[in-house]
C-alpha cells in the first residue's frame, strides 16, 4: 500500500503512444527560482526521464501526485427564508402559516463543493439529497408541521486556460422543487437553479502544494418562489422574484502530506450584489436582501489503497471534512400587506446562524481519468443552526 511517487508509473504524454492520462494544471513553482525548477515545481535533475526537458505545455499530460488528490465533497445549502402568514381575520377563522425554503432555485454554491485548488479539465455530475430541508407549520388548533426533502442534480464542467494556470468552472443545478398546500394556501418553487461560474487561478504550486484564488458569480437563472390562495377564497398572490446576483471571492489550498495523506481547505465570502423583489397582486411591496455569508472548509483524507496496474479500480480514498457557514449581518425583513390572507412578513426567522456540518466520504478512482464518489453530511448543531437533518451526495468526475 502507499501512494505512487512522482515520476513512477503511470506517466504518459499525449504525444506518446501510451494510454492518455488526464490533464492537470501546470503547477508552476516559478515564483521561487525559475532557472532550476520544472513545470511541477521539482528540479530538472529530479524529474523522471519521461518528463525531463519537456516544454511547459507538454507537462500537463503528466499525472502528478497532487493532481490525483480527491476533490473536497462539500455540504452546500444556504440559510433559508421564512414566510410567515398572519391572516387579517385572525386564528379563529384562518390558521397562521409559516414555511422555510431556499431562494434562488436552491440557493448559491460553496466553492468547496466537488472542488480543489488545482485548475483541471473535467466534466462532472453531482446529486445531493437534503433530508427535511423544507419545513412548514400551521397554527390552527393543535400545531401541525411537516418537512420535505430537497433533491438537486448538478451538471458542470471546468476548463483550463493559460497553460493550465487558470480555469473556468460552470455549474447548472436542477431541483426536485417543492409544493406546499393546505386548505387556503399553496406555495411552490420550480425546478431550475441558479447558474454559477467560478474563475480559479493558481498562484503557487509545487509537487505537493497548490494555492489558488478566484471569484464566483451566481446568476439569477433559478425559479421564483410563488404563493397563492386556493379556491374558494379571493385570489391573492405573492411572488419572491429570483433576481439577486451573488459574488463569491475565495481562496483555496490543496496539500499532500505524504504519499497517502492529503489536506484540502477553502475560504469564501458569499454576498448578494442585489436584492429580490417581493410582489403581491397589487404590485411590488418590497425588496428582500439575502444575508451575506462567510464560509470556511477544511478536509483531511487518506488513500486507503492504490494500484495503478488494475484495469478499472485503481485507488480508494477516504475523506473527513468540517464546514462552517456564518451569517455576517442581521436578516432583512419585508412586511407583507394588501390582502386578507397573505399578510405577514418575509425574513430569516433564525436571524444570525452558525452552521457546522461534518462530511465523510469515499472516492473510487476508476482508471486515470474518472472517479466515483459517495458522501454523507451530518449537521453538528441543533435548531436554529441547521438547514437540513442529513444529506447524501453522489458525484462522478471525468477528466480530459
Amino acid at each position: 500500500m502507499g501512494g505512487l511517487a512522482y515520476g513512477q508509473a503511470p506517466l504518459s504524454l499525449r504525444a506518446s503512444g501510451q494510454d492518455e492520462l488526464p490533464q492537470t494544471s501546470r503547477l508552476n513553482a516559478g515564483l521561487g527560482n525559475p532557472s532550476n525548477r520544472g513545470p511541477t515545481g521539482t528540479s530538472a535533475a529530479s524529474r523522471s526521464p519521461a518528463t525531463r526537458g519537456l516544454a511547459t505545455g507538454a507537462s500537463r499530460g503528466t499525472f502528478t501526485r497532487l493532481g490525483r488528490t480527491p476533490n473536497m465533497f462539500g455540504d452546500t445549502l444556504p440559510p433559508m427564508v421564512t414566510f410567515e402568514v398572519k391572516p387579517r381575520q385572525g386564528t379563529i377563522d384562518f390558521p397562521s402559516e409559516a414555511y422555510r425554503a431556499p431562494l434562488g432555485g436552491g440557493g448559491s454554491y460553496n466553492i468547496a463543493e466537488n472542488n480543489s485548488a488545482i485548475p483541471t479539465d473535467r466534466v462532472y455530475f453531482v446529486y445531493n439529497a437534503f433530508y427535511n430541508a423544507i419545513s412548514t407549520s400551521q397554527g390552527f388548533g393543535p400545531a401541525q408541521s411537516r418537512s420535505i426533502d430537497l433533491h438537486r442534480y448538478v451538471m458542470g464542467f471546468e476548463k483550463t486556460f493559460l497553460d493550465g494556470n487558470i480555469s473556468l468552472d460552470v455549474r447548472m443545478p436542477l431541483l426536485s422543487g417543492f409544493e406546499l398546500s393546505n386548505s387556503f394556501l399553496s406555495s411552490e418553487l420550480g425546478n431550475v437553479g441558479n447558474l454559477t461560474m467560478f474563475a480559479k487561478g493558481l498562484v503557487y504550486g509545487t509537487e505537493d502544494i497548490a494555492l489558488a484564488t478566484g471569484l464566483g458569480i451566481g446568476l439569477p437563472t433559478g425559479s421564483d418562489l410563488h404563493t397563492q390562495t386556493v379556491s374558494p377564497f379571493v385570489s391573492e398572490t405573492l411572488v419572491v422574484r429570483n433576481q439577486a446576483v451573488r459574488l463569491m471571492p475565495f481562496v483555496a489550498a490543496t496539500m499532500n502530506l505524504n504519499d497517502d495523506w492529503f489536506l484540502q481547505s477553502f475560504g469564501q465570502i458569499n454576498f448578494a450584489a442585489s436584492g429580490n423583489e417581493v410582489a403581491n397582486q397589487n404590485g411590488v411591496v418590497g425588496v428582500y436582501n439575502e444575508q451575506n455569508l462567510l464560509q470556511t472548509d477544511l478536509g483531511i483524507g487518506r488513500w486507503i489503497w492504490q494500484d495503478a496496474t488494475r484495469p478499472v479500480l485503481t485507488g480508494l480514498a477516504g475523506v473527513l471534512e468540517l464546514h462552517y457557514t456564518t451569517t455576517v449581518q442581521d436578516t432583512d425583513r419585508v412586511q407583507l400587506s394588501g390582502g386578507n390572507l397573505l399578510n405577514g412578513s418575509l425574513s430569516n426567522s433564525a436571524n444570525r446562524q452558525d452552521l457546522l456540518n461534518l462530511t465523510s466520504g469515499l472516492q473510487a478512482q476508476l482508471g486515470a481519468a474518472s472517479s466515483l464518489r459517495v458522501g454523507a453530511v451530518v449537521p453538528l448543531r441543533d435548531q436554529p443552526d441547521r438547514v437540513f437533518d442529513s444529506e447524501v451526495q453522489v458525484s462522478f468526475n471525468r477528466r480530459f
